[in-house]
């Protein structure tokens, strides 16, 4: 730990500790002020002597030992303040608090250059007792987990971390990103002592300068992390790179990048560093986004691409237009923002094998209809890369789609019916424009002089109250002004203009061999989501439709990324590779099941699909068609899930 960091935990913990002893006029144990701050009885007794000590030399009081009954604080109360000021000077901050304490145990860890560190010694860092200690590091094992780094403790030996380098340099990029106490300067200085970090951001922005580009901010705070602990750790630490990996960052231009780097940083910095490091970098900037001086390259620069992504973003955009009806075949500006983000993002979901969440909540909330359509690309990255794709790079691409559709979509006109005064109506006007994008026309009807025929013509009518007549554009909600009001208008409108952009038709007669009355459960009975997914699966079995593997690919995917896509309606699926004849099992749950750590599930279609020619790729995507449409909204949901088994099955086939 840093000297910065060791001050600031001093003084936060002088600061804890006057504040107790003033709210106690009585003699405290050491064992209880401990209790209280969460630390060792050691550092206690230190820090009341380090606090006696500056009490006594700015004449504001003292502190008073008295064997087998504590410690108190003997002061004039009228110096309260005084004393509050001098051992706050920085705000109160409560470092035990969940995520902060466990980013201060991870720092711990991993910028630790020794092989191993007792449990006493960790604790000292950290200012705790051992046992409360020793209950955080359980913490800090399930968070290292998810790197494939494990956490070892031995009586007698101590606290070792076990894994490959370049987990190790993951999860250390993911907590310097992540860190909600310290700043990425200030946590790569931490990982990589004694860095001179402005000759390091000059050599970089050598390089952006002479190439003729700029790295987005959080690849470059990624980059810069990955840099300085190639100069830092090299000496120690052992790269280990697969034959595959190591063909394949060769082909591609960021290696000759990777060197041009290092052949800056090797002469400022007076080091040598070894190829199998340059070729990790390499792999670093593959995966990162760097943003071009030219928003769309000229055909004669696109070389660079290889083939196989080229085709695989043109299927891409032919899969979405034919599931949306809608042609984005000639959308250059959506071809050449896919061709520009899928590349680094194979990378990403290939090398890192971690993602952050950070995006896709928002967007299966704003563009729910649009992310659905999305999850039907994924059995085009099996097929073309063999990856299993993440919730946050699903969210961008859809944010691609999303944008592509937008720019086709008309302009719509709504109809207000209210009973409120004209400046009221003139507010909500405004908040729609605000929140909504592509609003034409806002038109306001009195509620008494409304006519169908009038406002028959809108695309959509907004009421706060029940009109006389009834269609499927109305939409009535309970205040103009609140934000739920807001909320429940855009989702109609994402509604109608997917309805402008899909066909209506019900499930093409290709896809009706795909359901079978067996395959849908009613009510199984089941206590959770993988007995749930197992049920399913032993149905799957039983028909011979799918291998002994294939569950075993739909819970890995399930620990990658959440299936859920809303509407409490789940899509969960494995690799087409363990799938004999494509089929999909259908569950009808009795009451909610936990699906995540926020989601509920109704409704679940299990997919086994598979796509190994051009029938079963229209299929799939005429399934995708169909299935949009039958869980649309929330009724259309609860409608499904109020069928028995036949009747579900004959909805499915009309």
């Amino acid at each position: 730990m840093g000297r910065d960091d060791m001050s600031r935990k001093n003084e936060l913990i002088l600061n804890q500790l006057s504040s107790a002893l003033m709210k106690n006029d009585d003699f405290l144990s050491a064992l209880s002020l401990s209790k209280m701050l969460n630390v060792s009885e050691t550092v206690i007794r230190k820090k009341v002597d380090e606090m006696n000590e500056m009490l006594v030399q700015a004449h504001l009081g003292s502190i008073e030992k008295k064997p087998r009954k504590g410690i108190r604080l003997i002061y004039d109360p009228q110096n309260a303040q005084k004393i509050a000021d001098l051992f706050s000077n920085y705000e109160y901050i409560d470092i035990t608090a969940g995520e902060e304490l466990l980013y201060v145990y991870l720092r711990v860890l991993l910028s630790s250059n020794v092989e191993r560190i007792t449990v006493t010694r960790l604790s000292e860092m950290v200012y705790q007792s051992v046992p409360v200690c020793s209950r955080h590091l359980e913490t800090c094992t399930q968070w290292l987990s998810l790197f494939n780094i494990q956490l070892s403790i031995k009586r007698n030996y101590g606290i070792s971390l076990q894994g490959s380098e370049e987990n190790k340099r993951l999860a250390i990029k993911h907590l310097v990103i992540n860190d909600p106490i310290h700043s990425v300067e200030q946590s790569i200085q931490q990982f990589a002592k004694g860095i001179n970090l402005e000759l390091l951001k000059s050599c970089i922005a050598d390089i952006e300068k002479e190439w003729n580009f700029t790295f987005a901010e959080e690849s470059y705070k990624s980059i810069l992390l990955y840099a300085a602990l190639a100069i830092t750790r090299s000496d120690f630490s052992v790269l280990h790179l697969s034959e595959s990996e190591e063909e394949i960052v060769v082909k591609y231009n960021e290696y000759n990048l990777a060197q041009s780097i290092f052949r800056i940083i090797n002469k400022k910095f007076y080091v040598n560093i070894p190829e199998s490091e340059v070729k990790y970098f390499a792999i670093q900037l593959l995966c990162s986004k760097m943003i071009h001086t030219q928003e769309i390259p000229a055909k004669e620069e696109l070389t660079s691409y290889d083939k196989k992504l080229k085709q695989f973003v043109h299927k891409i955009i032919s899969v979405i237009s034919d599931i949306m009806n809608v042609d984005l075949m000639d959308d250059n500006e959506l071809y050449y923002g896919l061709l520009n983000h899928i590349r680094p993002a194979i990378f990403r979901m290939k090398f890192e094998k971690h993602s952050t969440k950070e995006l896709t909540n928002f967007i299966q909330q704003e563009y729910k209809q649009t992310y659905r359509v999305s999850w039907a690309l994924s059995a085009l990255f099996e097929e073309y890369y063999d990856i299993k794709i993440t919730s946050t790079e699903l969210s961008y691409i859809t944010l691609y789609i999303q944008t592509s559709l937008e720019r086709r979509m008309r302009p719509l006109k709504i109809a207000l019916v209210t009973e409120l005064g004209m400046g009221l109506n003139q507010m909500f006007c405004n908040k729609i424009r605000m929140s909504i994008p592509k609003i034409d026309e806002i038109a306001i009807f009195s509620y008494h002089e409304v006519k169908i025929d009038v406002v028959g013509k809108y695309d959509l009518i907004v009421t706060t109250s029940k009109l006389d007549f009834d269609q499927e554009k109305v939409v009535q909600i309970k205040s103009l002004l609140s934000n739920t009001g807001v909320e429940e208008l855009k989702q109609k409108i994402e509604i109608i203009r997917t309805q402008q952009l899909m066909d209506q038709r019900k499930f093409d007669p290709r896809c009706h061999n795909l359901f079978d009355p067996k395959l849908i459960l009613i009510h199984p009975m089941v206590s959770d989501k993988e007995e749930l997914l197992q049920r399913m699966n032993q149905v799957l079995n039983a028909g011979g439709y799918v291998t002994e593997h294939y569950i075993k690919s739909v819970l890995d995917r399930e620990k990658t990324v959440s299936t859920y896509i809303g509407n409490g309606v789940a899509i969960p699926h494995g690799f087409q590779t363990y799938v004999n004849e494509s089929k999909v099992v259908i569950a009808v749950l009795k009451e909610p099941l936990a699906w995540n750590s926020t989601d509920e599930v109704r409704l679940v279609f299990m997919l086994a699909l598979r796509i190994n020619n051009a029938y079963e790729s229209k299929r799939t995507q005429a399934f995708y068609q169909g299935f949009l449409k039958l869980i649309d909204t929330d009724y259309d949901v609860e409608k499904l899930t109020e069928m028995d088994q036949n009747e579900l099955y004959r909805y499915l086939m009309r």
